[in-house]
């Protein structure tokens, strides 16, 4: 009996490594389950990793060294020392895993899919095999706290060892996914792209053209390979005409990828931008990226794309397929008569055959105008009428975390851009903040923009000095992160005691409580990723 409780007290430590894996395994998760996003993670936050590392030694050493040494005793210790030892173990690691999960600044929790809990399993082989060859090697109780410094190393050795069934099961999702497209032929297939806004269109094209057709989109932001094959096995029904789907990239070849999948019809390419810039190394394979949902288009296709009077005008120009570009001051699809009355926007959808077709959106902002545009010219493609139109744009509202302006009992307006924030849409939100019917005082809370590699720097100097010339207070996320928005505010003469920094959003919020006053306005300008957060 002795001797099991002794065995049972070598491994206690991997317990203790399972118990403070789940913030960890949310990195990874949060990194699309690709280790070098995971590896970057563990880079940024090394000093967590690092102090957790140290602390869980300590307590492991301690413990099994002692609970050991006690059991050496003879007598009643032999039984005693283990048991107090696995328990004491035990509690140590979740108080430690709870302290660091919980106590963190953090929005995100670790989602338990399928595949996680296939990752737990292969984690928990990995953790059983590394202390068995410990105690093969060296069999001294208080050594078996070694593997505990090197968490994250166990958790990318799991992930590798179970990347093969990954992969297997991918295909299988994927080629079922594919293989229900095939046999629904009558469904019209929409792809839509784009650095920034593809979320929006996707739901104001699923609104406009839902005036006409049972129309199916896929669900909030998911884009990914895994996120789309998972809606057409679940979602689509027989009396959907109509597929909208979003495609996200990170890396060259995603959009290849989604279009294998889905064979597109129809292509929208909303723009491109730097954002995934540090994934993607270059606006060029950002640029090539986009367009490869065009180019998977057929020779009877059609393109639609939003004006940008740059990369994506340029990418239209060299478009062969049938095509149109819709926006501000668009050469097919535009807007004119423009009017904002209160909360409402009012103008003319015009198209280059002369059609005119008046219009009234429950939204402000011109890029909600340049996102209606680009439904409308899918809906005038998709031939309906002007009436339709105009009902499914004055259905159209504003998509969560994106310029949605909430007013509390406390008299202040909250605008949420959280998920909007990249470096064309926040000059678009900031323009709009900056208009003379926002007549309170205006605060701006951003922890800056991420992913954008090597530009980092220059994009987040650009946005203090854009933020310098509407906002009247201004509170910075993370005080390394946001030192090129405070050198950009600084430049731009933004006074320097109405600039605050903190370590994390609830600081933020905390002393925004204690100045806050009716009428404000305050934009929350980028929800920061968890593995991002310094703190």
């Amino acid at each position: 009996m002795s001797d099991f409780l002794l065995i049972l007290l070598w491994y206690s430590p991997a317990v203790a490594l399972l118990l403070i894996s789940p913030l960890f395994v949310m990195y990874y998760q949060l990194s699309s389950y690709q280790f070098k996003g995971f590896i970057s993670t563990i880079i940024r936050q090394i000093k967590r990793i690092i102090k957790t590392g140290v602390v869980v030694f300590i307590a492991s050493f301690l413990i099994c060294y002692i609970s050991g040494s006690l059991a050496g005793l003879g007598g009643a210790w032999k039984i005693l020392a283990p048991i107090i030892g696995i328990l004491a173990m035990i509690y140590t690691g979740y108080k430690i895993g709870k302290g660091i999960y919980t106590g963190r600044e953090g929005k995100s929790s670790l989602n338990f899919t399928a595949r996680v809990k296939r990752f737990y399993f292969m984690y928990v082989i990995v953790l059983f095999l590394i202390f068995y060859l410990l105690k093969k090697i060296v069999p001294i109780m208080g050594l078996n706290a070694f593997p505990t410094l090197f968490s994250p190393l166990w958790i990318i050795l799991s992930a590798i060892l179970v990347w093969p069934i990954e992969r297997l099961i991918y295909e299988l999702y994927f080629q079922d996914a594919k293989r229900i497209l095939k046999e629904r032929d009558d469904i019209l297939v929409i792809g839509v792209t784009g650095s920034f806004g593809k979320t929006s269109v996707k739901f104001f094209m699923q609104t406009v053209l839902s005036q006409k057709y049972n129309v199916l989109c896929t669900r909030d932001s998911r884009n990914t390979p895994m996120g789309v094959a998972t809606c057409i096995r679940e979602d689509i029904m027989p009396s959907h005409n109509i597929f909208i789907a979003e495609l996200g990239a990170r890396h060259r070849g995603d959009i290849k990828e989604l279009c294998r999948l889905l064979s597109p019809k129809i292509g929208v390419l909303t723009s491109v931008g730097p954002q995934h810039l540090e994934t993607f190394g270059s606006i060029d394979a950002i640029k090539q990226t986009k367009y490869d949902l065009i180019r998977a288009l057929p020779s009877d296709g059609f393109a639609v794309f939003g004006e940008d009077h740059a990369i994506v005008h340029t990418l239209y120009e060299q478009t062969k397929i049938p095509k149109v570009i819709a926006g501000d001051n668009g050469e097919d699809i535009w807007a004119e008569d423009f009017i904002e009355k209160g909360t409402e926007t009012h103008f003319t959808i015009c198209s280059k055959d002369g059609r005119r077709i008046p219009v009234r959106m429950h939204l402000r902002g011109a890029h909600y105008v340049n996102n209606a545009l680009i439904a409308a010219a899918v809906a005038i493609k998709l031939g309906l009428s002007d009436r339709q139109i105009m009902y499914g744009v004055e259905l159209l509202t504003s998509i969560r975390h994106r310029f949605k302006i909430e007013m509390g009992k406390d008299g202040v307006h909250r605008i949420n851009n959280g998920y909007n924030a990249n470096p064309v849409s926040s000059s678009q939100t900031l323009a709009e903040l900056g208009k003379p019917n926002y007549d309170g005082r205006r605060i701006v809370i951003t922890p800056g923009f991420v992913e954008l590699g090597f530009e980092e720097e220059r994009y987040n100097k650009e946005l203090g000095m854009q933020i310098a010339s509407v906002a009247d207070v201004v509170l910075l996320i993370g005080k390394k992160r946001t030192e090129p928005i405070a050198e950009g505010l600084i430049k731009a003469g933004f006074p320097k005691d109405a600039i605050h920094v903190f370590d994390s959003l609830k600081e933020a919020n905390d002393y925004y409580e204690t100045i806050k006053a009716r009428g404000d306005y305050v934009l929350y300008e980028n929800d920061l990723p968890d593995h991002y957060s310094e703190v």
